[in-house]
């Protein structure tokens, strides 16, 4: 067993991506002696093996760990993201045809009617970094919008507006056809909000009918058709991980969320009150400090 690090991963990463349970409960199943590596028991955190070249088991049965595996998926429209679906839709993992036994899962979320490019994968460190906040990859989509498109409509879109849980993020917006009816546009919002390209627009007084993921990062639409799949090489996977400048996108500040009228009343309510305590105060002859209570003259 090797406790110095070099090839390998730790015990209790290893145990979960094989699907044994979560990291943290996979430690206390350490901890608890319930696995062995080589034959030997360990109890011991952060032991570092090789799955590949180490026998390990978890009560007495041998795990199966599997190889990691990306692959780029052109999603069509129809096509739910998910790994199982109670009405038993199609889903963007019955649409990579080599990925064997593996337990794949799709790397965030796409509406049923958008289409474009999404992720799949077993790996979920790799997901976790990939949609993370701090460095989100670029996303671009060809959007369909019927309406009459205006300036200030363009705009409204690009500041954000206004939605029933908080605000919209900005988002980079560039005309390809501009129509009396019908517009087509490239979009590219912030970190996460891309499913709310079509709330956002029918803010603005627009129906959107087609939505495309074009752009992933470094990755576009090229050699696929939809419906189709590819795995991606080392150097893609790499460049994802640490995308260059321009794949970078927006980060995602949480926009400050609008107060009901409640909270706003009480928000009032209470800076009335701070307000009449600052005058007794001041009356009283000075400052005493908050929650200090001046007696005598």
């Amino acid at each position: 067993m090797d406790e110095n690090g070099g090839r390998g991963e730790r015990l209790h990463k290893v145990l979960a991506r094989a699907g044994v349970a979560s990291r943290r409960d996979c430690e206390k199943l350490i901890a608890d002696g319930r696995v062995r590596v080589d034959g030997e028991t360990v109890t011991k955190m952060g032991l570092i093996v090789d799955p590949e070249t180490q026998a390990i088991s978890f009560d007495g049965e041998a795990i199966r760990v599997e190889r990691p595996a990306y692959y780029l998926v052109f999603k069509p429209r129809g096509v739910v993201c998910t790994t199982r679906d109670q009405f038993d839709r199609k889903s963007v993992v019955d649409l990579v045809r080599d990925y064997g036994n593996r337990r794949l899962f799709p790397v965030g979320r796409m509406e049923e009617d958008s289409e474009g490019l999404i992720l799949v994968t077993n790996d979920g460190t790799f997901a976790n970094r990939v949609l993370s906040y701090k460095h989100p990859l670029r996303h671009l989509y060809h959007v369909r919008v019927r309406g009459h498109l205006t300036q200030e409509a363009l705009d409204t879109v690009r500041k954000g507006v206004w939605l029933s849980d908080g605000r919209s993020g900005p988002m980079w917006v560039k005309v390809s056809r501009w129509g009396k009816k019908v517009s087509t546009l490239m979009c590219s919002p912030g970190a996460q909000q891309h499913r709310l390209l079509r709330r956002v627009w029918a803010r603005a007084g627009l129906f959107v009918d087609k939505v495309v993921r074009v752009r992933l990062g470094s990755l576009t639409t090229e050699g696929l058709k939809k419906g189709q799949s590819r795995r991606l090489s080392e150097r893609e996977v790499e460049a994802l991980l640490s995308p260059a400048p321009e794949h970078v996108g927006v980060g995602s500040t949480r926009p400050p969320t609008r107060l009901t009228p409640y909270k706003q009343k009480e928000q009032r309510k209470a800076k009335k009150y701070a307000a009449r305590r600052q005058r007794k105060r001041e009356d009283a002859g000075g400052d005493p400090g908050p929650g200090r209570r001046v007696i005598g003259p």
